[in-house]
Parts: C-alpha cells; sequence; structure tokens
C-alpha cells in the first residue's frame, strides 16, 4: 500500500473517471495528466446480479424497492495499483438506506477504516470516513445529487471539494484537494459515495 500512497500524495488534483463498455463498474483515480493512480471497480458478476435482482424486484414492487433491493445486497470492491495488483478492499455490509464499508489492506489483513453511508429517502448521501480507533476522519458535506461536495476532515477543516463534470461520452469528477494531505482515503471515499448514488 505504501507506493499507492506515496503515488497520491503532494496531488492538488485528481480526476476520477468511470471506464465506458464495461460490464463490471470500475473507475480510473489520475492525475491531472490523465496518468492513472488507481483503478477502484465492481467486479460484472456482482454488477450483473445486483442490477438483475432490482429488476426483478421491481417489475412487481416498483423501481425504488427495486433500487433499495439491489443497494442493500452485499458487495466487495477492489483497489488495485496500476500494474494491476490487488492493493485494497472495501467490504459492503448488508443496507438499503444505511450501510458500513470496510476498508481491508490486503498484504495484512488489517482494517485501514470503514464508510458510514446514509440515504435519505429523497435520495440525498450523508458519509463518514471512520478510522479503526473510532474517530470520524473524512466527512461529506453538501448535496452530492447536484455533483458537488466538500470533504472535511476531523475538526471540520476543508480538505478538498468534489465537482463533477461530463466531457465527452465520459463522467470525470475532479477532486480538488490540499496538497498538504494524502488523498487515499479521499478517492476512496468519493468513488464509494458515487458508485452508490448510481445504484
Amino acid at each position: 500500500m505504501g507506493m499507492l500512497v506515496r503515488s497520491l500524495s503532494g496531488q492538488p488534483t485528481l480526476l476520477m473517471r468511470m471506464r465506458a463498455l464495461s460490464f463490471g463498474k470500475y473507475y480510473d483515480v489520475m492525475d491531472p495528466n490523465q496518468t492513472v493512480l488507481m483503478t477502484i471497480g465492481l467486479d460484472a458478476r456482482q454488477n450483473v446480479k445486483g442490477r438483475l435482482v432490482g429488476a426483478a424486484v421491481g417489475v412487481f414492487a416498483g423501481d425504488y424497492v427495486g433500487g433499495w433491493m439491489a443497494r442493500r445486497r452485499e458487495y466487495v470492491y477492489d483497489v488495485k495499483d496500476p500494474q494491476g495488483n490487488l492493493v485494497l478492499q472495501v467490504h459492503k455490509g448488508v443496507g438499503g438506506n444505511a450501510a458500513t464499508f470496510a476498508v481491508v489492506e490486503m498484504a495484512s489483513q488489517a482494517p485501514v477504516g470503514r464508510i458510514e453511508l446514509n440515504r435519505s429517502l429523497i435520495g440525498g448521501l450523508r458519509a463518514t470516513w471512520v478510522a479503526p480507533e473510532g474517530q470520524a476522519y473524512l466527512q461529506t458535506r453538501g448535496n452530492i445529487l447536484r455533483r458537488t461536495y466538500d470533504i472535511l476532515g476531523p475538526r471540520g477543516e476543508g480538505f478538498g471539494q468534489v465537482r463533477h463534470k461530463v466531457l465527452a461520452i465520459r463522467d470525470v469528477w475532479h477532486l480538488e484537494l490540499d496538497p498538504r494531505v494524502n488523498h487515499l482515503y479521499s478517492a476512496l471515499f468519493a468513488t464509494i459515495l458515487d458508485f452508490e448514488k448510481k445504484m
């Protein structure tokens, strides 16, 4: 994980782009020159199965319940370095409108934190990154459905802002970051929020 942390150090801006034409769901996290620093993904098997469950339930119970059933499933997101090595996994627990995402380093199998996510009935998202010791490390402020929000530190200090842009046919997130802070966690945080927003 050390190499991945170093590649994200001192970056004032990161870009996140969802890959097109894929049965899975994959985001590339890039520097401003569009050099891929890490990839976060949900494999095709999990993605397709979740969509099928949601569609089947939606036929009988409506789109909201179908979406909730798809979201409440357990998922495992893989975090890989540019060489394709599996560095971290993010394990989503069961939950449709409230869920916990446990982040585990693969080399040591040690937890490095968790994301507590809550979704309102009208679609808003709130999330907090919690350190292994239990203290809040990152939290969101703003309206993610309007595609812009702040990432705040434990004392409310601004760590960065996430803005969404559309370039050509691909969605691109711009993470404008405090370069004094390492943004491995910020990038994971923003990517998981976007995954969940689209579920």
